[in-house]
């Protein structure tokens, strides 16, 4: 049962392209193919992406909740390394402790009405366009910083080419 779990985190890890399972002959063979013949994936971008492996299952469970949770709640104003709406969150949990962030998330007007420095700093730097609450547990804000943790600073260029079907 153990297996399964790890190798279904291992496969979603790899379409997500935080981890490969592609042989490095894979790599070393599209430096021979034409671009016109399939992926072009070019290989000093692919390390980027493919070196982090999670250190347990439970890790990567959290990872792949973190990747869902950011993309149903967080990914409408917040990028990992861009500014959108919102601020960038690489590295939120260096500038933050994450009793701080769980408080954010869970009630950003609360922490700006206590006169929070650094929330109060936000809201200025932002348009004072207040956060809204998010009703997720510390667990699920927790999967979601570990997801933006791994997240490379380039997302590998990928290349597909459309095939016409016979």
């Amino acid at each position: 049962m153990g297996l399964i779990i790890i190798l279904l985190g291992v496969g979603t890890l790899s379409m997500a392209g935080l981890v490969s399972i592609m042989p490095a002959e894979f790599y070393e063979a599209e430096e021979q193919q034409p671009a016109d013949e399939g992926p072009v994936i070019p290989r000093d971008r692919v390390s980027v992406a493919s070196t982090y492996i999670p250190a347990s299952t439970a890790e990567a469970a959290a990872i792949i909740s973190g990747d869902a949770l950011f993309k149903a709640n967080c990914a409408q104003c917040h990028s990992v390394y861009q500014q959108v709406v919102g601020p960038k969150l690489a590295d939120i949990d260096k500038r933050r402790p994450m009793p701080w962030i769980v408080s954010w998330v869970q009630n950003s007007a609360k922490v700006i009405a206590s006169g929070d420095e650094y929330g109060v700093k936000l809201y200025n730097e932002n348009g004072k366009q207040q956060m809204p609450s998010f009703g997720l547990s510390r667990k699920e804000i927790e999967d979601i910083i570990a997801w933006i943790k791994v997240q490379p600073e380039s997302a590998p260029a990928i290349h597909i080419e459309a095939v016409a079907a016979n």
